[in-house]
């Protein structure tokens, strides 16, 4: 049902019998009478208030039937003082040494220049509680501004302030969990003296050499295919149908302001996709605060989101024009102006369930004290469009339905999803929320919220993303994640002994398969095929028992390989069942080709880490809606 755009159909006032609001309510609301709303919107907008745990006026305006502007104009004439619709640039000013938080809690600002008007900017307080505050006020000049427009205005004069925040918050005050530095003095040499033995037995003894790369490489590999045959049996594991404690409905005027941050970069064509994403999401309308993040430089949308006839409670956001350009330097923005108490982070393309925020919050409700994020599970809209797609379907349904949830249920670090992450913000502040210089800022956050003590939870709503579709902007995507789990592995193992500690022994290892393993596979995958080619153009693979390290090296990697092949391969195809997505199964036995996309990837991340270890590569979304924009 749609909360942003309307109220539900069978509360529509028009669809009922026609109803009087309350006579308080219809004489306190009396200024509203030149704005041509209906007696009955007003009944129900009464309703809806005492089920929603708001004010009628905030129902009014949440759900179109009346615009923030006419209902701040109107109850400014009413108290008779001046209306403000909007502040133009340098005309508000923070009053007195208020701080950022004092601002946006109370809406209140100062008009700059020698009139000093106090500029008011809320909503909260009903008609005759905010005229007895403007008469308490009198000896004062005093101007009413819809709170959207003063919310911006906030932003604008904190500008300055929120952007170095946004950059330096973590590396001035944790610089050692920062990516901006991500390798100590300890890790270089390590990789360096590593390097120069690597040449120099390649070149001393190449076989001996190889051998014992690829027998220390499957020793690695082993604990990567035990954590994916404990996922696997965990999802084979007949459970009992939804009967979740997470699926208990709150009551709406139980329910807390959620905030929700959708950062956009050259995507005007997903505006209107992503707001009706949105207007699916039950929650109450006047409890939803919706940050669209916008860069300076992208003109052409923050145009198109301007254009825009947008619900009163989707704001714009826009970021300056500063490096880093990347996606958690402009969360880091607007994390400071969100109004919740909770708040979730989505993409342009994503289309979570309906049910999400609810389940989120009921996870936080009945979750532990220090559950400070929820990971929703992401799949894809899109897995027909061709084979990559259809990959990239069993890729994310065996790490968000398999893997994933096994680290929950076995409390362990989550390198958690790039989207539908959900936040405590007060532990979101408190860890000093994304790192700027991480582009995969989801998996470094994840790993430090487990270091402070925090614990993530996996919940069964899903959100459905689009998986690229040309091999280009997937390698393009992929070469950025594997980049930024390069950076995240180097910045944790900065102190290693720290991070034991933090962790502790099984934390610590799980850090090892799901980021360490992750690009190490990567990387040495395609040097198994090479060793099996090599060693059958030489003839010694059927030679195996004639040569001293022969038979314990294929032993050992022929079993690091059937046993990687056979336990990706089982996940993947127990995971797609679980979704009904049994059309896919064949395509579990091209997976290993697949993977040597991946390799691509890994060696072009480990290249980009070198010469632009920051540089954000953006993944183009929604095809099919940038067409019919066109069009």
């Amino acid at each position: 049902m749609s909360l942003v755009y309307e109220t539900p159909a069978a509360d529509r006032p028009e669809a009922s019998v026609p109803a009087d609001a309350p006579l308080s309510a219809s004489v306190e609301y009396s200024f509203l009478a030149g704005t041509q709303l209906a007696p009955a919107a007003l009944a129900h907008a009464c309703r809806l208030a005492a089920r929603w745990g708001v004010q009628p006026h905030e129902v009014l305006i949440a759900t179109g039937h009346l615009t923030e502007e006419a209902y701040v104009r109107a109850l400014a004439t009413s108290a008779g003082v001046a209306f403000l619709p909007c502040l133009p640039e340098g005309s508000a000013a923070v009053p007195g040494k208020a701080s950022l938080r004092q601002c946006l809690t109370t809406g209140i600002l100062q008009e700059a220049g020698p009139a000093g008007r106090l500029l008011l900017g809320f909503t909260c307080l009903r008609p005759f509680a905010m005229r007895a505050l403007i008469a308490r006020l009198a000896p004062l000049p005093v101007a009413l501004v819809p709170p959207r427009e003063l919310r911006r205005a906030t932003a604008e004069c904190f500008a300055s302030s929120l952007a170095q925040g946004a950059v330096s918050a973590l590396t001035s005050r944790r610089p050692l969990l920062s990516a901006y530095r991500p390798a100590g003095a300890w890790l270089v040499w390590a990789l360096v003296l590593g390097a120069v033995a690597l040449v120099v037995g390649v070149l001393t003894a190449p076989l001996a050499t190889v051998y014992a790369m690829s027998i220390g490489l499957a020793f690695v590999f082993v604990p990567v295919i035990v954590f994916r045959l404990l996922a696997a049996f965990a999802l084979a594991r007949p459970r009992p149908p939804e009967a979740r404690k997470d699926a208990v409905r709150e009551a709406d005027r139980e329910l807390p302001t959620y905030t929700i941050l959708a950062p956009l970069y050259r995507e005007a064509h997903m505006l209107r996709p992503l707001l009706h994403a949105l207007s699916r999401l039950d929650w109450p309308a006047a409890k939803l605060d919706v940050k669209l993040i916008l860069e300076a430089a992208d003109t052409e949308t923050i145009t198109a989101a301007q254009a825009l006839r947008l619900p009163a409670n989707v704001e714009l956001v826009v970021v300056p024009d500063t490096a880093p350009r990347t996606k958690p330097k402009a969360l880091n923005f607007a994390l400071p102006l969100a109004r919740g108490d909770h708040l979730v982070v989505y993409d342009a393309e994503d289309r979570p369930e309906p049910d999400q925020l609810r389940r989120a919050y009921q996870a936080f409700r009945s979750g532990p004290p220090n559950l400070a994020t929820v990971q929703a599970r992401l799949n894809i809209y899109n897995p027909e469009a061709n084979w990559l797609t259809r990959q990239f379907t069993v890729e994310y349904s065996a790490l968000f339905d398999g893997l994933l949830p096994l680290l929950d249920a076995m409390n362990l670090p989550i390198p958690l999803g790039g989207t539908s992450n959900h936040f405590r913000v007060e532990a979101l502040k408190w860890l000093q929320a994304w790192d700027p210089y991480n582009v995969t800022e989801d998996a470094d956050l994840g790993v430090r919220l487990s270091r402070s003590g925090y614990r993530c939870a996996v919940i069964g709503s899903t959100t459905y993303e689009e998986a690229p579709v040309r091999l280009g902007g997937w390698v393009r995507q992929r070469t950025r994640w594997l980049k930024g789990f390069i950076q995240t592995w180097l910045v944790h193992m900065r102190a290693p002994r720290t991070l034991l500690r933090e962790l502790g022994l099984r934390g610590f290892l799980a850090f090892q398969i799901m980021i360490g393993g992750t690009i190490l596979s990567a990387l040495a995958h395609p040097w198994f095929y090479g060793l099996l080619a090599m060693e059958l153009a030489g003839g010694r693979l059927l030679a195996l028992p004639q040569t001293v390290l022969g038979l314990p090296f294929w032993t050992v990697s022929l079993f690091s390989l059937v046993a990687g092949y056979a336990t990706a391969m089982g996940l993947g195809a127990l995971a797609l069942r679980q979704r009904g997505l049994d059309r896919l199964l064949w395509q579990v036995p091209l997976m290993p080709l697949y993977w040597l996309l991946i390799s691509i990837a890994a060696y072009r991340a480990v290249w980009q880490f070198v010469v632009a270890p920051f540089k954000w590569e953006k993944t183009d979304h929604g095809s099919r809606a940038k067409a019919r924009a066109s069009q």
